[in-house]
């Protein structure tokens, strides 16, 4: 694991954060339908995201990367429905599951020579539903402070994104090799 995927992994949790927050922020001026929506496309952004991180960490072993980016992605859908009502969570639960599962299948399948693409794209994907449904409360906040017209502007908030996007690729690249799970590895390893 290199710095290029920490700045990933720190950035998407930020972004997590945020919109959690902005979420639980709004709940009381948007409908259930909005919570639904902002439930669902979290988590299978951060789902997807997830479950191909780790489908290319535990090349060879689907099984740990499937679970690890289903609990993610349940996790994810779990914490941001809970604020509307049942539904959402329910739907917020089960969109994270498919993400995490088909975003482990997907790492396995990847070639090393595309990892940092892969990861990247998906990536992009996840941070872009964040920006999207931060924007969308942004729209209904009554009070707003000078600062937020700021990311109410779709120019600068792709500019932002864009440089955000170009700056962590050039990070790469964000994985030199997969972990492996040998015991006879680890033991010649640190021994």
């Amino acid at each position: 694991m290199t710095m290029g995927l920490v700045f990933l992994v720190s950035i998407l949790l930020l972004c997590l954060a945020g919109v959690s927050v902005s979420a639980f922020l709004v709940r009381k001026l948007v409908t259930i339908m909005h919570g639904m929506l902002f439930a669902m496309s979290t988590a299978m952004g951060i789902g997807l995201f997830a479950g191909t991180l780790f489908g290319i960490l535990f090349q060879g072993h689907l099984l740990q990367s499937t679970v690890i980016g289903i609990c993610i992605g349940l996790v994810t859908g779990a914490i941001v429905g809970f604020y509307y009502s049942f539904l959402a969570l329910l739907e917020g639960m089960l969109s994270g599951v498919m993400a995490g599962m088909m975003g482990a299948m997907l790492g396995e399948m990847i070639k090393p020579v595309d990892w940092d693409k892969a990861i990247m794209t998906m990536f992009t994907i996840a941070l872009s539903i964040c920006f999207f449904i931060t924007y969308e409360v942004f729209t209904h906040l009554k009070k707003q402070p000078k600062w937020i017209h700021l990311f109410q502007n779709p120019f600068i908030i792709g500019l932002i994104f864009i440089l955000l996007c170009l700056f962590l690729y050039s990070q790469t690249p964000f994985i030199l090799k997969p972990f492996s799970f040998a015991l006879h590895t680890l033991w010649t390893n640190y021994m």
